[in-house]
């Protein structure tokens, strides 16, 4: 190689690794600048702004080939000064692009819109469960505008003459704190002081307060116990929904210790495709006067992620039972805490005792498991052993009774709505 080549090759290296400096110390200072300025936490901003600028000279964040790694370690770096999950930095240059025309033209983004309702609004699933209880599962908090606030009433407005209401927040990681304001509205009848919160941008404290609008509930408001479900995954707004209905004593936590990441974010668009999520303020709950930053939502009640549903559903039949004095409604409940049990095992030589036929109910063995029909032309069905001579059939609980000689001669039926059913053996059983 020529020496002329050699040397064209050469400025032509040392330019694109001036161009790539260029670039990190653009994106390096666009990041200090805003830390500087809107970070939460002003001591630890400075320290983040610190080490990124301090690795920026050290020429850390050039060898990285690929934009996303960079965002990457840069985020691993702001984290390192201080574990805040909601502190980010991503390389999305569709992301940068929306938020540079929202900040120039402040109107909201339709695809955005068009994007959640394809999603329900992350509405997953609203219904009706044994005892009255309503259940609302949903993954995330929507933006507010009329189409989602029309979701959200319908949503509410269906588990409203419910006993109890169970909110599955498991697999929700937040989005719009406006939303979930809206949605805690649903639960306070009457202006109500929730704290105070600093605004970074501000520099400033506000007093936060919950109203229930009208124009946005549609007068709806909600006065059922409410127990939330959690996991480990439950974050930001979802749990801020969860801890203040918590601490103002109107709702029960069964599940996991949340995420832990109390600050809301604004998204910045730093150029050359990369976006910046600041956490800007923070809340003074006023019965706690702190809030879940690191520590996460601390449930009432611990339960794995798999069982949270079926303690919750245990409590509250378990309260319904403590509170009411009606016979049937006793049995009813009594009957929902047995379908909740676990399955037993049981010895299959125990098994020919309970077989035989109780007028159109008939018993019998069949693969090792005890079976039944309610009619002999019905499909059989495997009955699930709960202890103390108690099984679930179908759609009942059925119980053997001994006489005096030792013998089940006589069966009670258990029934969803609190009827019971007491039915002897048939003094001539067909055979099975």
């Amino acid at each position: 190689m020529n020496k002329k080549k050699y040397f064209a090759i050469l400025c032509l290296l040392l330019t694109g690794y001036s161009a790539i400096a260029q670039s990190t110390r653009k994106l390096t200072d666009s990041v200090s600048i805003l830390l500087r300025h809107v970070y939460v936490f002003p001591e630890k901003a400075e320290g983040m702004s610190n080490l990124i600028q301090k690795k920026q000279k050290a020429g850390k964040y050039e060898q990285f080939g690929k934009p996303g790694d960079l965002a990457t370690m840069l985020t691993s770096d702001l984290r390192s000064v201080y574990a805040d999950r909601h502190l980010l930095v991503r390389y999305d240059p569709q992301l940068e692009k929306r938020i540079s025309i929202f900040s120039q033209t402040r109107k909201q983004d339709t695809t955005s819109i068009r994007r959640e309702q394809r999603q329900n609004f992350f509405f997953r699933k609203a219904e009706i469960l044994p005892g009255n209880i309503g259940y609302i599962d949903f993954s995330n908090f929507p933006d507010t505008n009329a189409l989602s606030r029309q979701t959200v009433r319908a949503t509410f407005t269906f588990v409203a003459h419910t006993d109890a209401l169970i909110i599955d927040l498991r697999a929700n990681f937040g989005g719009s704190t406006a939303m979930a304001s809206e949605i805690l509205s649903y639960f306070f009848p009457s202006k109500t002081y929730l704290g105070r919160q600093y605004n970074r941008i501000e520099n400033s404290w506000k007093d936060e307060w919950i109203v229930n609008e009208p124009s946005v509930t549609g007068g709806l408001s909600l006065s059922m116990p409410v127990y939330f479900l959690t996991s480990r995954h439950t974050f930001s707004a979802a749990e801020g929904f969860a801890y203040t209905l918590q601490q103002l004593k109107k709702a029960r936590i069964i599940g996991q210790p949340t995420a832990g990441g109390a600050h809301a974010t604004r998204s910045f668009a730093l150029g050359q495709g990369y976006v910046a999520f600041i956490p800007f303020t923070r809340s003074e709950n006023a019965a706690s006067h702190t809030d879940w930053e690191g520590n996460g939502v601390i449930p009432d009640d611990t339960s794995s992620d798999t069982k949270a549903l079926v303690s919750a559903k245990e409590i509250i039949y378990r309260q319904f039972l403590h509170t009411t004095t009606d016979s049937t409604e006793i049995r009813k409940f009594t009957w929902l805490l047995n379908d909740l049990r676990t399955a037993l095992p049981v010895s299959e030589k125990d098994l020919p005792m309970y077989c035989g036929s109780f007028e159109e109910f008939t018993f019998f063995v069949k693969e090792g498991q005890l079976c039944g029909t309610a009619d002999r032309k019905d499909q059989p069905y495997t009955l699930a052993y709960l202890g103390n001579n108690l099984f679930r059939g179908s759609q009942w609980l059925v119980e053997f009774i001994k006489d005096q000689s030792g013998n089940f001669s006589m069966i009670k039926l258990y029934w969803p709505d609190g009827w019971v059913d007491t039915i002897k053996r048939s003094a001539n059983p067909e055979k099975s």
